[in-house]
């Protein structure tokens, strides 16, 4: 018999599994996520991986924790290490497209691919790993919202902020999918030369000082 693993071990072997399954589920979707496939890549046996999760929907949604978790910390450090409302607002933006241009294969998962949300958990055995996630990805939405409010109008109300936060939202993943996907090459190569005179141009006009 094989000596048990250590913990060190254990969370090793977890790690190579939710890399593992990362890159299945960027290739083909969730759908295309089996635990047979998955051991296989792994070289292990499919009910082996199940001494380690309980089964794809905690693996995926690990994966989506460990992605916002990834996201928070830089959206937060952003938030906390700048002082003025426009320095702030500016470095979260950067922030933000810094992870969704250099993680590619999480941002897919958390923002492109129709892959389950936490409502879809809800009333399942996976509610409340998934509440993890959206506690987190809340998180990160109030820091947002905290930061647009600082520079709006100050007769501007909550809605009004939300949407300039959408806005803005919605042009940096934009810039990010078209840069994944290499087809706003055709028009500017490399667009990257272009992201930071877009948006803050876009800045100035959602947030006119």
């Amino acid at each position: 018999m094989k000596p048990p693993r250590n913990p060190a071990e254990i969370d090793a072997l977890r790690e190579r599994i939710l890399n593992s399954a990362l890159e299945i589920i960027a290739g083909v979707g969730m759908d295309g996520l089996t635990m047979r496939k998955l051991a296989s890549k792994l070289q292990m046996t499919a009910p082996n991986l199940y001494n380690y999760f309980s089964g794809k929907d905690e693996i995926y949604i690990s994966i989506v924790i460990r992605g916002f978790g990834m996201l928070h910390a830089a959206i937060k450090a952003a938030h906390d290490q700048n002082a003025g409302s426009a320095v702030r607002i500016r470095a979260m933006i950067d922030a933000y497209m810094h992870f969704g241009m250099n993680h590619p294969q999480y941002y897919d998962i958390m923002f492109t691919r129709p892959t389950p949300k936490y409502e879809d958990y809800v009333g399942t055995p996976h509610e409340a790993l998934s509440a993890v996630e959206y506690r987190i990805s809340m998180e990160i939405t109030d820091m947002a919202l905290d930061a647009a409010a600082s520079l709006v109008n100050e007769s501007a109300d909550s809605e009004t902020v939300r949407r300039r936060v959408v806005e803005i939202w919605s042009l940096m993943h934009g810039m990010i999918t078209l840069s994944h996907s290499r087809v706003v090459q055709y028009v500017i190569n490399p667009a990257e030369s272009v992201y930071e005179t877009i948006i803050d141009e876009y800045v100035k006009k959602l947030f006119p000082e």
